[in-house]
């Protein structure tokens, strides 16, 4: 399986929408096991532009993900790049192959540096922070819905980020 260079090099400030966009994943404990969350983050205004969750952790979920932001925010492909860090599911086949022809360029951070994907890291931080810890071990549905209420619902239109002018990720980009 490919490693791809770090072409973001925690270069975090971006300034048009669909230019970067950066994923990882995070597991949260239900009463049934695990519950995997992709994200993938536009690092234009923090927003969360597409997601998936399930009980397994593979190439599929990242594939899901990309698919709702790509058909959300409809970037050009040659545009873009994309950046996660270095799991099997980012180096899978599956999501080489959509990247690539979708035009997209591709970089992953370096082997164990959690720092070169920090915006990512920094989302499911305060997912867990700010929403799912004040929760028990809940069934995975009901983890799901909680899951979704914070990022569609509160991080996306409310929660203000500093990196942006203190400001939700929706407004700015309103008002951009």
């Amino acid at each position: 399986m490919p490693v791809l260079p770090n072409l973001l090099n925690r270069e975090f400030t971006v300034t048009e929408a669909n230019r970067v966009w950066v994923s990882d994943i995070t597991q949260v404990r239900c009463q049934e096991g695990w519950l995997y969350v992709a994200v993938v983050l536009d690092l234009y205004s923090r927003r969360i532009v597409g997601w998936a969750a399930g009980a397994m952790n593979t190439s599929e979920l990242v594939l899901q993900a990309l698919t709702r932001a790509w058909r959300v925010r409809q970037p050009q492909g040659r545009n873009l790049l994309f950046h996660s860090d270095q799991g099997s599911q980012y180096r899978s086949e599956e999501v080489m192959a959509w990247l690539t022809r979708k035009q997209v360029t591709i970089s992953m951070s370096r082997r164990g540096n959690c720092w070169d994907n920090a915006c990512a890291e920094s989302f499911f931080a305060l997912l867990k922070k700010e929403w799912l810890h004040r929760l028990e071990e809940l069934p995975r549905q009901e983890m799901l819905v909680e899951t979704r209420y914070y990022i569609e619902e509160y991080y996306n239109v409310v929660r203000r980020h500093g990196t942006i002018g203190s400001v939700a990720p929706a407004a700015y980009e309103m008002a951009a």
